[in-house]
């Protein structure tokens, strides 16, 4: 879990998405980036992303300020017994924690874009 307040999300967590209805009264939206060197992969439900380091792969994130600690874990635990890796990345002008997958799977489909809600959006989800 990240030492400061900050977090990207880019799936289930993002505006309009399921779980940010969850937790949006604890979540301090402050704006959308396009991230560099991550590919975005589906789980049917939800998305997981990898860190390729290739700037080809773009990734669109969320990034948040959560000042609530209960739900700033609670978010944590989320993520991880889901099986994503925390990680914090230099984004913008801080460090931000964000949630990805060591390696994509063998099947998994590639979300073209990297943008979750738009994938969803385009499939009628």
């Amino acid at each position: 879990m990240s030492e400061s307040l900050l977090y990207a999300f880019y799936g289930s967590l993002r505006r309009g998405m399921d779980n940010h209805a969850l937790y949006e009264h604890d979540l301090q939206y402050q704006r959308t980036v396009v991230l560099k060197g991550y590919a975005l992969y589906s789980l049917v439900d939800y998305p997981y992303a990898v860190k390729t380091g290739d700037p080809r792969d773009t990734l669109v994130a969320e990034l948040y300020t959560i000042p609530d600690l209960e739900t700033k874990q609670i978010i944590h635990d989320m993520e991880l017994d889901a099986g994503y890796i925390f990680s914090e990345e230099q984004i913008a002008e801080g460090k931000f924690g964000i949630y990805i997958f060591a390696t994509p799977g063998d099947h998994d489909e590639r979300v073209p874009g990297g943008d979750w809600v738009a994938y969803r959006l385009a499939l009628g989800k």
